[in-house]
């Protein structure tokens, strides 16, 4: 009688490291050039876009000469991106005021001096002079760039870190005038941002400023919020 054969043993295939390693290396390293890649473009493209549009500005007024009572006043404004996005400037705005103080005769005493409100967040009051005499817009300035309107304008673009500096010369008269304040305002958004539509406005005081295009009323995205920045510089004519 023939014995059934008992089943043979499957010999096993030793385990190969050298192979494993291999594949784990070239992993990490297709791991590593995607990561390296991403991050590359996420800090050189994707996170400027996102960050916020942020613009500084500074302006200077020295006197350029005289002329009779007319005094040549010589402003510097200087606009820098201080932020990591690209920054479309779409409108500049200049309003110059000038001021007739209001002095006190002889020895009186300003009435405002004496009663402060308990209220009051700030306080700003002089002994021998008030409220001044006069304020009134002696010169309003401003500029749409391309984006912002539909006629022909140039481009206004600042890299991150880049700084644009402009000169103007204006007059005021002395004999009017104690004291000149130069307000000046930019209007800006992200260069991948839509462009916003602008025209000039004046107020009730002469001011001219930069605001939505009423044509944007329809336009959910055209009429969000507008990034502004404002600075003061004041000179003294005297």
């Amino acid at each position: 009688m023939t014995q059934p054969k008992k089943p043979g043993r499957t010999e096993s295939k030793p385990f190969n490291h050298e192979l494993l390693n291999s594949i784990v290396q070239t992993l990490a390293i297709l791991a590593a050039g995607i990561w390296g890649v991403y991050t590359f473009i996420y800090q050189a493209q994707i996170a400027p876009d996102l960050a916020p549009p942020t613009l500084s500005v500074t302006s200077t007024l020295e006197k350029a000469g005289q002329k009779g009572n007319m005094i040549a006043i010589r402003s510097t404004v200087t606009r820098t991106n201080v932020g990591q996005a690209r920054v479309r400037l779409l409108g500049i705005t200049y309003n110059v005021i000038g001021i007739k103080e209001h002095f006190a005769t002889g020895t009186d005493i300003n009435p405002g001096f004496n009663t402060i409100a308990p209220t009051a967040s700030t306080v700003r009051e002089p002994r021998y002079y008030g409220k001044p005499d006069k304020r009134e817009v002696i010169l309003r300035v401003g500029n749409l760039f391309e984006g912002a309107t539909n006629t022909p304008s140039a481009a206004s673009v600042l890299n991150p870190g880049e700084s644009v500096s402009r000169d103007m010369v204006f007059y005021a008269d002395q004999t009017l005038f104690d004291s000149i304040r130069f307000q000046v305002r930019l209007v800006y958004e992200n260069i991948s941002a839509d462009p916003i539509p602008l025209i000039f406005k004046v107020d009730g005081d002469g001011m001219i400023a930069a605001e939505h295009d009423p044509s944007c009323s329809n336009k959910q995205e055209g009429c969000k919020a507008l990034n502004t920045t404002d600075f003061t510089t004041e000179l003294s004519l005297w």
